[in-house]
């Protein structure tokens, strides 16, 4: 068994639930903009279509990816990794 410098074993560590946010990108608006806000509007964000997608582990970029389907859901194929 493998444990950490301290004591904790490996597998529990890597068996750890954590959540991965995707960002396609982001629009800076006015709260009046918000408080306007009707089905059917729109928001243009900061990325060109095509633009890798961000993979987030609370709120630090760990990978970029293209968006993809598979079978009725999205999906990030991974391109690259970040690195600290």
């Amino acid at each position: 068994m493998i444990r950490t410098a301290d004591g904790v074993s490996r597998s529990i560590i890597d068996n750890l639930p954590v959540t991965i946010e995707a960002i396609l990108g982001v629009a800076e608006v006015r709260v009046g903009d918000l408080n306007r806000l009707a089905e059917g509007d729109t928001f243009t964000l900061d990325r060109l279509l095509g633009d890798a997608v961000e993979l987030r582990l609370n709120g630090a970029v760990v990978a970029y990816g293209e968006l993809v389907s598979v079978g009725d859901n999205f999906a990030v194929r991974i391109q690259s990794v970040a690195h600290s």
